[in-house]
């Protein structure tokens, strides 16, 4: 056989091009020669190897990537075989059928309990049924699609016989009655499974090969890194074999896995090498050593230490026969970086991409699984000035169009709530038929009007009923703009059952009308660019898959949605923009290319490699028993990525997060062997042993994000507005404000600022102090000055509080709780409340009653919540407290004057419709409905209160509103207001320790 090797460690593809210029120097010769790649990528960087050394115009070879072999990569000589071939089946349209298949298998029994999860479950079998066509070893059984199905069921019925788990005997029994309902729908459809057409097709162009060699040579290049299946093997084994201008060019093995015996790595699935050596098994051809395919630079002497330190243990004694001078060079150009967490990670290697870019040519990379990572230091480097986009695409349901259909789905499937709508409503494409600088205030307009507070009722009836009479209209036109364009789409949280298929093209439906605007049509702004491209083709893809489901609930069709487009990738071209020597790859794309500085990043276990998951179809005994690879097989391919381009690249960095997504992480299995392989190596030149160098991006990115000067804290804010500025009306609630902190009564009252409601707030003690007095004054204004007996009584508190609750249009649930409190509470009232008159002698109750008056040259305003006449010509004030009562201390020195100041008021004769009178009494009903339903708290000295409160008022009037005192934050130390509204503008913790 002609098997040839490059050696691990020097660049492949200029060793590769370089053997070919040698071999084939006449230029008709290098034209008819063919090339297979593991990888398209890898094809057009080969290209790219020819364009420096030639100069001119130069006839490049036919370059094919061996990853699927369609029509588009088959040589000439294959074509017409391979255009006899059926047709594969479409990914999603399996899915789907497999997905109905799937759902038939009850949730008590481990069948899917949600739409979504039936769809996940589907791709792990197509997954599957993959694996199983790839690894087939008989390519017989695959050119006979019922010795195909008979084989497998076979396999199955022998996992079913044998000693299995009752759960693992229903999955594998329902699983034999899948595989064989799919083979004759795909018999019936005349497709083939994806995994046997793609078998098919390297059969079919080996036997073409065989029965007409070509003319010129042929070369499959990298291809065995990592391994590959038995078709490509016995692909590989035609060129080397039977063709007469045939070679194979593999990595040869670093010299530590070289001297391993033959059989060292069969029980190393892990190994960067073990699948190597099972595709030259596959072959039949022994395992070297294999002459160089050019003599060119010896490889690093890092391939070497990397190649050491993942060996099997048995390996590692001829690493301690070295001399010391030979050790030492293994380590130049490899260093490491912690960083605490992805987004500092990314910040990092951002700065040592652009490092490299420094020497003239030089050429850097991230090659991370992580995508993630990839963007966030795509965006990382867009502060340096460098534009990179990530190889491996964006994902569509991140894409930007793909997020607004996801966002309109949600929408309604929450009944228009207002965190989802609002979501949906700001986003770039929604435009509702208006223009942009149209469409934005009125959605602002909308929110503030009926959004914020506790969330409105369901559906668009409920934004309409929310809405505030005095919103503007624009956002009413907001209401409209949603009604029309979600038209046959709003039934979704209600409807019992749709089709998938249906509710995907209302959907689309609805998400075009909304993102219609004056300027440009709906679909032209969803599906615009290759982005909108790729989305529109994923979806129509998707909706061939969902035509195989059974109709579902609709609200359950969102999770479904959002699983079916998240595997669509939108892969633009290269931008004009993009800075070419910086590149941002996956593991696959960036097999056999070659980077002057390359950071492997998201070095940590379950990132980089994946997690060792069998499926949820077969568990690892199974899968042994039916022929496949362990699932640690996966953990071996990805060690050759990690390997070869480790060892490879000029200078490399190893990089990893201690901690992602809040979580702590583990080292990748390959940096923990790395550094405690370099820990043994001790000696009398390095007694503690030897690690890896660490890197100092981690500390540079995070030393320009620090000050260069000193921070000087914010001071204490002491605004001072001119006399004109200041208000003039102070109401009795804002005058403890500005008593206790001036700077949030000039917040709120200069400023006018004030705090917007949370959206969707839950209801809580504002709501249901509102609920109370609403049912206090419903009562009280029934009576008359007489009471009325306890009988008619109670039946007055029930009606008022029956009709307080229909006012408020709580949610049921909440109704259901805060009822029976209503009803202690009426308990309460009509204990004390025959008491209170008789005690006091009310002559008449007025509720709500708002004050005003002028003292001072400041206009005093406030609301009483209950006003009681007395016999004796003076009032009594009350005030409803449904939390924590003010503690006698708090209304003396000022901190809670609500009551005393209306004292003041009723003196001035300020209450509407009332003669001026001696407020005799002031109370406090605190009205919890709680266990203790009810308090009285009678304040005492009220004279000397009155008094005090007036006095408070003139300072308040000549200091502050009527002078030039500054309105200073928090100036009293130890007394601070209830109200924090403002404690972030004033910036409190800067200046305040007690913060």
């Amino acid at each position: 056989m002609r098997i040839l090797t490059i050696p691990s460690g020097v660049p492949f593809l200029p060793a590769l091009a370089a053997g070919l210029r040698e071999r084939l120097p006449a230029p008709e010769d290098l034209a008819r020669a063919t090339i297979l790649l593991p990888t398209r990528r890898s094809a057009r960087a080969l290209r790219a190897e020819f364009a420096p050394a030639e100069g001119g115009a130069l006839l490049l070879p036919r370059l094919r990537a061996l990853a699927g072999l369609s029509t588009e990569d088959a040589d000439e000589l294959a074509l017409p075989a391979l255009l006899e071939l059926p047709p594969a089946v479409e990914p999603l349209r399996r899915q789907g059928e497999l997905a109905a298949l799937v759902q038939r298998l009850p949730p008590a029994r481990g069948g899917p309990a949600s739409p979504e999860q039936a769809w996940g479950l589907a791709g792990e079998l197509a997954a599957l049924l993959d694996e199983i066509a790839l690894e087939e070893a008989d390519p017989e059984l695959l050119r006979d699609p019922h010795a195909l199905q008979q084989a497998w069921l076979e396999r199955l019925e022998g996992l079913v016989e044998g000693e299995l788990a009752v759960h693992w005997r229903i999955t594998t029994t329902f699983l034999r009655g899948v595989v064989e309902a799919w083979q004759e729908w795909l018999e019936d459809q005349q497709l083939l499974d994806i995994g046997v057409r793609r078998v098919l097709a390297l059969a079919t162009q080996a036997d073409a090969w065989r029965l007409r060699p070509p003319e010129g040579l042929v070369v499959a290049a990298g291809i065995g890194a990592g391994g590959t299946i038995p078709a490509a093997a016995r692909l590989l084994k035609v060129i080397a074999e039977e063709l007469p201008q045939g070679f194979v060019v593999l990595h040869a093995e670093d010299p530590a896995t070289a001297e391993l015996p033959a059989d060292a790595l069969d029980t190393a699935p892990t190994h960067p090498f073990h699948g190597q050596r099972r595709l030259l098994r596959m072959m039949g051809a022994g395992l070297g050593p294999f002459p160089d395919w050019h003599a060119g630079a010896a490889p690093l002497p890092r391939m070497g230490l990397l190649g050491q330190a993942l060996c099997p243990p048995a390996a590692l004694p001829a690493w301690q026969s070295r001399r010391p001078d030979e050790r030492a060079p293994a380590l130049e150009g490899l260093s490491r970086q912690t960083a605490p967490d992805a987004e500092h990670e990314a910040r990092a290697i951002a700065l040592l991409l652009r490092g490299a870019l420094e020497q003239p040519g030089a050429s850097a990379a991230l090659v991370t699984p992580d995508r993630d990572l990839a963007r966030r230091t795509a965006a990382a480097l867009a502060r340096h000035g460098i534009e990179a986009e990530d190889s491996a695409g964006q994902p569509l349901h991140l894409s930007e169009a793909g997020v607004f259909l996801r966002l309109v789905a949600e929408m309604v499937r929450t009944g228009f709530a207002p965190v989802a709508t609002l979501s949906a409503l700001k986003h770039p494409l929604a435009a509702g038929n208006m223009g942009r600088d149209e469409w934005l205030p009125a959605a602002r307009a909308l929110e503030l009007a009926a959004m914020r507070g506790p969330r409105p009722g369901p559906g668009l009836e409920g934004l309409r009923a929310a809405l505030d009479p005095r919103a503007p209209a624009n956002a009413l036109q907001i209401i409209d703009a949603l009604a029309c364009a979600m038209a046959g789409f709003t039934s979704l949280p209600s409807a019992p059952s749709l089709p998938p298929a249906q509710l995907l093209s209302d959907l689309l439906a609805a998400a075009e009308r909304l993102a219609s605007s004056v300027e440009l049509p709906g679909g032209l702004a969803l599906y615009a660019g290759e982005e909108g491209e790729a989305l529109a083709n994923h979806l129509a893809d998707m909706q061939v898959g969902f035509a195989a489901l059974p109709p579902i609930a609709p609200n359950r069709f969102p999770p479904l949605f959002e699983a079916a487009l998240s595997q669509g990738v939108a892969r633009r071209p290269r931008s004009r923009s993009a800075h070419p020597r910086v590149a941002i790859l996956g593991l696959l794309e960036a097999r056999l290319l070659h980077f002057d500085r390359v950071v492997l990043g998201g070095l940590d276990e379950a990132i980089w490699p994946l997690a060792t998951d069998p499926g949820p179809w077969m568990g690892r005994p199974m899968r042994a028993q039916f022929g496949l690879p362990s699932p640690e097989a996966r953990i071996g391919r990805v060690a050759a990525d990690f390997l070869l381009t480790a060892g490879s690249a000029k200078e490399v960095v190893l990089s990893r997060a201690t901690r992602r997504g809040g979580s702590p992480t583990v080292p990748a299995r390959w940096l923990t062997r790395l550094e405690t392989f370099l820990a043994g190596q001790r000696n009398e030149h390095w007694p503690q042993g030897l690690s890896v160098p660490e890197n100092q991006a981690v500390a540079w990115a995070a030393a320009l994000d620090q000050p260069t000067a000193p921070i000087t804290p914010a001071q204490r804010p002491r605004p001072a507005p001119p006399a004109g500025e200041r208000p003039r009306k102070l109401s009795v609630t804002d005058a403890g404000l500005l008593l206790a902190d001036p700077y949030s009564f000039y917040a709120k009252q200069v400023l006018r600022l004030r705090p917007l409601d949370p959206l969707e707030a839950e209801i809580g003690p504002a709501e249901y102090g509102e609920l109370v007095h609403d049912t206090m004054s419903r009562f009280l204004n029934g009576l008359t000055a007489k009471w009325p007996g306890e009988d008619s009584a109670r039946a007055m508190w029930t009606i008022a509080a029956r009709d307080a609750l229909e006012k408020a249009q709580l949610r049921p649930a909440v109704a259901a709780f805060w009822r029976p409190r209503l009803a202690r509470i009426g308990d309460f009232v009509l204990e004390h409340e025959p008491a209170h008159r008789a005690e006091l002698g009310v002559i008449g109750t007025r509720t709500e009653v708002p004050a005003e008056a002028v003292l001072h040259g400041v206009t005093l305003h406030g609301r009483a919540d209950r006003v009681d006449e007395l016999s004796d010509g003076r009032m009594a004030i009350l005030d409803y407290k449904t939390g924590t009562l003010p503690s006698a201390k708090e209304v003396a020195d000022g901190t809670a004057p609500q009551l005393p100041l209306e004292a003041v008021l009723a003196a001035e004769g300020g209450f509407r419709g009332m003669p001026a009178a001696e407020a005799g009494h002031l109370l406090y009903w605190r009205l919890t409905g709680g266990r203790e339903a009810g308090e009285q708290l009678a304040l005492k000295n009220v004279p000397e209160l009155t008094e005090s409160a007036r006095a408070a008022l003139l300072h308040l009037a000549t200091d502050y509103l009527a002078g030039e005192r500054p309105f200073t934050a928090r100036p009293h130390p130890g007394r601070t207001s209830r109200n924090q509204d403002y404690a972030h503008l004033a910036r409190v913790a800067e200046w305040d320790a007690g913060a």
